[in-house]
């Protein structure tokens, strides 16, 4: 094997000779090679003798190998021979039906889990149909989950439901956990009415893989059942999801009295650590999201809904999100009951940034924080740029200004350029002017729905007109003010015209708040929740998911 491709040809004959002189042998020093799985030419070679010699049935089963390390030696055995998994399995079912002997028996199951890992199943669905027909109920159900992993109907699952046999119909749930269909996720539903808890557990954890967020809940009730070994299967359900929400549960469970409940809670919370602890190597998402200001009238009082946006630091991708990757906490409490709807991509949008007027634009913060918002900004999305004067400036008359309209513009450097020059004072009006002409621009200019995002730095003493009140409304165009903390005038105008209102101390705030509001606006999730900690002034909404995460606090309007 060292020195197999210096003479290729000469090592193939040599290899042979050992197996034809002696077979075991030849299997005892083989196995050693084998655990160690690679894709040179002698390895890849190896394999192939072991198949067509029917000794890899036999070192797929050998205790020396650990489990992973025969799963990693069929696959190599399949990229070797793409007829070795049936080759395998046809090997196994002759074996366990021929005589069926304790050996056979004892080692099946480990051989059917490595074949529903390596195969797609529909290759070796004759040899699993055989072993179907086994009296040994532990076989049966493994080929009822080997034949579900490979394609085979929710239909004929679902007949398997209909079986005695706890296992058979854990597995035939094991078996669609990956298939994302209504009538994968009807049987999932079925199941959660089952009297046996592997059953049902493994029900719960396919509907929270496949993002059914009413779960959860499920799951940590069943963390509190009477018996003990529905108190195990939820810890293992927990531990299973990766899931950080399940913390203080298993926590709790840490104490229980029951040995097996105890040993696998402190699995499963090893495991949620480990998976929050590797998450935060992956790639980090930006996230926004607001909460709806409830009416007075509103007849869903008991339910809150907030807006969610995540996307990418960098670009306007947004990556796919399932709802139970949503992690929602109130106070120092985890929201469990929550409904996840998304939404297609906003349209192409119409987005007024109303600024203070500065002599110095290039460092002003707020157009920083608009420069920022560049790296979401989609291409058929349309931005103007409109400054006005604070309050304490002379010229801030309230007087409209007689010129022509702001243009949208497009193209990102044109954008730059124009949040990079400083406006002469006549082509400036105050910020109720402003926002009147905001409303007032040539709509057939416009694209889609307008929006208004504006600063204020200082507290502005006029009041807005009941006109300029109405005309927000009546255009439908959605408003963001970020304010110093006294403002209430401002805060007043966005009480009666529907927008929201958000206050900063410092100015080195002001972009991070720019861009929150620019990023409500490609909100594509809208979460309904129960309140659960009525008190709380933040909700903290995080997103933790294999391929990335991210994290933000959002303030719960008053009611």
């Amino acid at each position: 094997m060292r020195d197999f491709e210096r003479d290729a040809a000469e090592n193939q004959t040599l290899l042979s000779g050992l197996l034809d002189n002696d077979r075991e042998a030849f299997y005892a020093n083989a196995i050693d090679i084998l655990r160690v799985s690679d894709d040179s030419p002698g390895f890849l070679h190896l394999i192939v003798l072991m198949v067509s010699s029917g000794l890899l049935l036999r070192a797929l089963c050998d205790p020396i190998l650990s489990k992973e390390e025969a799963i990693a030696l069929g696959r190599a055995a399949t990229r070797a021979d793409p007829m070795a998994d049936v080759a395998l399995a046809k090997g196994l079912a002759d074996s366990v039906l021929a005589d069926g002997g304790p050996a056979q028996l004892e080692t099946a199951p480990r051989l059917m889990e490595i074949l529903a890992e390596i195969s797609d199943g529909s290759r070796i669905l004759p040899a699993m149909m055989r072993l179907m027909r086994h009296s040994n109920p532990s076989i049966r159900s493994k080929a009822v989950l080997t034949i579900g992993r490979g394609g085979q109907s929710i239909q004929w699952l679902k007949g398997r439901m209909a079986q005695a046999d706890p296992r058979i119909r854990a597995n035939a749930i094991e078996a669609i956990w990956s298939v994302n269909s209504r009538e994968a996720q009807t049987l999932l539903g079925s199941a959660l009415t089952d009297a046996n808890n592997r059953v049902l557990g493994n029900a719960l954890l396919g509907l929270y893989r496949l993002g059914d967020c009413s779960v959860i809940r499920e799951i940590v009730l069943m963390a509190s059942h009477e018996t003990s070994v529905f108190r195990s299967t939820a810890a293992w359900v927990m531990g299973e999801t990766d899931d950080p929400r399940f913390t203080e549960t298993l926590v709790r469970m840490l104490v229980e009295p029951d040995t097996t409940v105890r040993k696998l809670a402190f699995t499963a919370l090893r495991r949620v650590k480990a998976a929050a602890a590797q998450t935060v190597q992956g790639t980090e998402w930006r996230m926004a999201g607001l909460i709806e200001v409830r009416e007075p009238n509103d007849l869903q009082k008991t339910l809150r809904t907030v807006h969610m946006a995540v996307t990418s630091t960098d670009s306007g991708d947004q990556p796919k999100v399932l709802p139970t990757q949503f992690i929602l906490t109130e106070g120092a409490r985890n929201v469990l009951s929550y409904k996840v709807t998304e939404r297609p991509a906003a349209e192409a949008m119409s987005v007024i940034f109303v600024f203070p007027r500065t002599e110095e634009p290039a460092t002003a913060p707020w157009n920083l924080g608009a420069l920022q918002c560049l790296a979401w900004k989609r291409p058929a999305d349309l931005w103007c740029s409109l400054p006005f004067l604070p309050s304490g400036a002379s010229e801030a008359t309230g007087a409209v200004v007689q010129h022509a309209p702001a243009p949208f513009i497009s193209s990102p450097e044109a954008v730059s350029a124009s949040l990079a020059r400083t406006p002469d004072h006549a082509d400036c009006a105050d910020l109720w002017e402003t926002l009147g002409r905001c409303v007032g621009l040539d709509r057939a200019a416009a694209r889609g729905k307008r929006h208004l995002i504006v600063v204020a730095t200082d507290r502005v003493g006029r009041i807005a007109g009941q006109g300029l009140i109405l005309s927000v409304i009546g255009s439908r165009t959605s408003l963001q003010v970020i304010s110093s903390v006294s403002n209430p005038g401002v805060e007043d105008f966005c009480r009666q015209a529907k927008g929201r209102f958000r206050t900063f101390e410092t100015e080195a705030e002001i972009p991070e708040l720019i861009q929150e509001a620019y990023l409500n606006l490609l909100a594509r999730y809208q979460i309904r929740y129960q309140p659960v900690s009525p008190e709380a002034t933040i909700l903290k909404a995080r997103v933790q998911t294999a391929s990335g995460w991210g994290e933000v606090k959002i303030p719960i309007p008053q009611e």
